[in-house]
């Protein structure tokens, strides 16, 4: 197949929406950039897509180690779909920065507004009822775009948030390290070790049929939202405690927090790394 999507996904928006552009571009391998870069498909492919979500205004820290590791055909079409809710920051600047470096760029970028799933924060947002379908929605219009091999001038990162991204955004990367420390297990854990099969970084080791996180959290939160048990909790670290903002203010995982996933979304589809979507012949 020569079509690749590489994918990032912590609570499933991002996975589903891959699904959905593969499914609309004629078919695609979607790898999860867990999987390292192995296989050379991009190197070979026809279309390249880049899918995962928004963190700290930028593309999440293992998308951007795997988009720099990667070769990729300088005369493939080349894409990007964002999932977020708010802002979707340099993103798009930061993959489009990688590939010139390659001899090639983005042809094509959008930002797709999803749930937004930090449970550890607040409730799941706008109401998933109505805000999945719409994305799906929205995603397959991306994906006929893509299917078109449509080019775009790709958002970048508006005035207002790149003058308030040293003083909203660095803070949170400086203690990034301390964030895993907010995790701890009820008395409802099992030991069952899925949370750590589900962590992309391989942060999570079990320990006496307990979860140790090892500091490299990036806060996806997939052990969180995918635990059968509801197991895994959350009280804000000492380093963010000191940041006294408005977002650590609201840091902590009461027992009532619902743990939004994508409804579409196993466990099992978070640990796959590799799957090929062929589209249904109507």
């Amino acid at each position: 197949m020569k079509n690749v999507i590489y994918c990032f996904s912590g609570t499933g928006n991002s996975l589903r929406t891959a699904r959905i552009i593969a499914a609309r571009i004629g078919g695609a391998v979607i790898v999860s950039v867990k999987d390292g870069v192995t296989s050379g498909l991009a190197a070979k492919a026809d279309v390249v897509g880049f899918v995962c979500p928004v963190y700290e205004w930028d593309v999440p820290e293992p998308m951007k180690e795997f988009a720099e590791r990667l070769e990729v055909n300088p005369d493939a079409y080349v894409f990007m779909v964002a999932t977020y809710v708010g802002v979707h920051g340099r993103c798009f600047e930061t993959i489009d920065a990688i590939l010139r470096e390659k001899g090639t760029r983005l042809h094509y970028g959008k930002p797709l507004r999803c749930v937004a799933s930090q449970c550890v924060a607040y409730e799941p947002f706008p109401s998933p009822k109505f805000m999945v379908p719409r994305s799906d929605r929205f995603a397959r219009r991306i994906g006929d775009n893509i299917a078109k091999r449509r080019m775009n001038e790709y958002p970048k990162m508006s005035a207002i948030t790149r003058n308030r991204y040293e003083k909203m955004m660095v803070p949170f990367l400086n203690v990034q390290h301390e964030y895993d420390k907010g995790f701890y297990t009820s008395e409802d854990c099992v030991g069952c070790g899925l949370c750590s099969k589900l962590c992309p970084r391989g942060n999570i080791t079990i320990e006496d049929r307990h979860p140790v996180w090892n500091h490299k959290c990036i806060g996806c939160n997939s052990c969180v939202v995918y635990c059968p048990k509801k197991a895994i909790m959350f009280s804000t670290p000492e380093a963010y405690r000191k940041l006294n903002n408005i977002i650590t203010r609201r840091l902590g995982l009461p027992e009532s927090r619902t743990r939004y996933h994508n409804p579409h979304i196993t466990a099992k589809d978070i640990m796959s790394r590799r799957e090929a979507i062929v589209p249904k012949k109507r």
